[in-house]
């Protein structure tokens, strides 16, 4: 019996995955369309409607995995278990698939963290096949999220085709993308957005803001790399210590 909100799937075994989080969705700012289609997508699968296996791609530390996380806990009271798949081995899916058989009257999401594949790796046919294929079907109670820095999972170039062999190939890796009916895009914030999220933790956190915060908040993101909501709520943390 599955009563937890999630799990972690590995070795062949389900192990609980305890999720906590110090925002809410209408916290995520700045991707709040993105917060209402992905919402409105579980909210139709948890339904009994049509729903579409989800990518969200994008920036690093833009929320990617912090929505995941937050429609996870969501929707746990609507009989959703959320499992991360970790366990690459062959056949692994398909032990899954009998679990998530076995709880007919639960709905799963798989979630598939940070992945990306190179032109050369066999893997991703394996991943594909799990996504949608083989000859076991997919069970009907069970939809896929995967979330990757890059917005084309499979890198490399499809440039100078050569042969019918190489535009197999392409097209073999582009059909994994397909899997995805849903994709959606996390950008680089703009520095209005950076410094909204900013200010929104430093109010949360209780911080005094000196008349200088924006300067420092975005000294602190030039200095990391860019701008980023996980990088804004660093930047409060940051100021709190010096302010201790």
């Amino acid at each position: 019996m599955l009563e937890e909100a999630a799990y972690r799937y590995i070795n062949g075994q389900l192990e609980p995955a305890y999720i906590e989080s110090d925002i809410e969705l209408s916290e995520l700012l700045a991707v709040s369309d993105n917060v209402t289609l992905a919402d409105k997508n579980i909210a139709s699968f948890i339904a009994g409607g049509p729903c579409l296996n989800m990518l969200l791609w994008g920036e690093k530390g833009s929320g990617k995995s912090t929505l995941l996380k937050l429609l996870a806990l969501k929707y746990a009271k609507e009989n959703l278990v959320t499992i991360e798949f970790i366990d690459e081995s062959a056949g692994a899916i398909y032990k899954l698939y009998k679990i998530i058989r076995e709880n007919s009257h639960k709905k799963f999401l798989l979630f598939f963290d940070d992945i990306s594949f190179n032109t050369s790796d066999t893997v991703y046919r394996r991943f594909k096949s799990a996504i949608e294929g083989g000859i076991e079907s997919k069970p009907k109670n069970v939809i896929f999220a995967a979330t990757s820095n890059k917005r084309h999972i499979i890198s490399g170039s499809s440039q100078d085709i050569s042969d019918i062999y190489d535009k197999d190939e392409a097209n073999e890796q582009t059909s994994l993308q397909a899997r995805f009916g849903l994709s959606i895009g996390f950008y680089t914030l703009r520095k209005e957005d950076y410094l909204n999220i900013a200010k929104m933790y430093l109010k949360k956190y209780n911080i005094n803001m000196p008349d200088d915060w924006e300067k420092q908040a975005e000294s602190y993101a030039i200095d990391r790399g860019g701008r980023s909501g996980r990088l804004a709520k660093q930047f409060a943390a940051y100021l709190y210590l010096q302010q201790l």
